[in-house]
């Protein structure tokens, strides 16, 4: 019997360790936000809520050369500090390159809720749009003004969906500041 509860708790323990792992794997990357890079980890949630349904989409960003020049200049220089928080929809190709999405169906304030993400500074930006026509659209974009051009700090790009009228589409942008 007490081989038997050994043999369990070995058992339990090896499990334990595999899904800590497994999670620290999985979840982890959703909150991080990198300039550039070619495997962008998923940092922003797409709900479509649609008559069939829902669906839920999770992707990577790409943080622009504009967008991370404006973080520069703000801390360096003592810029003025402009909200990153509106958030666009369109079409685009994400690259580190762009200035604004190449066709922007529409761009609006985000809801920003503060808070720290295992110890890092954190915020997500969130929009829920309610369509009135038919729009295809595959990028979602963040920007720092509410309608200017060359304000786009990041962008994401989804498998180009076609939202009908009465359809919800919801963007929600984690962003985590981790420069440990």
């Amino acid at each position: 019997m007490e081989r038997k509860v050994r043999v369990l708790v070995a058992v339990a323990w090896a499990l334990s360790i595999v899904c800590s792992l497994y999670i620290g794997y999985a979840l982890g990357p959703w909150l991080q936000a990198r300039h550039g890079v070619s495997r962008p980890t998923a940092n922003v949630i797409i709900l479509w809520e649609h008559a069939g349904g829902s669906d839920v989409l999770y992707t990577g960003n790409v943080i622009t050369d504009i967008g991370e020049e404006h973080l520069r200049d703000m801390a360096a220089n003592g810029g003025t500090f402009e909200a990153i928080k509106y958030i666009s929809i369109g079409n685009a190709t994400a690259s580190s390159s762009l200035t604004d999405l190449t066709s922007e169906y529409d761009r609006q304030a985000g809801n920003v809720v503060t808070w720290v993400n295992n110890g890092d500074y954190a915020y997500n930006c969130t929009y829920k749009w309610t369509f009135s026509s038919t729009v295809t659209l595959n990028a979602a974009g963040l920007h720092w003004d509410g309608s200017a051009a060359n304000t786009l700090f990041a962008v994401a790009n989804f498998a180009q969906t076609t939202f009908s009228a009465n359809d919800n589409c919801t963007i929600r942008w984690i962003i985590t500041f981790d420069a440990n």
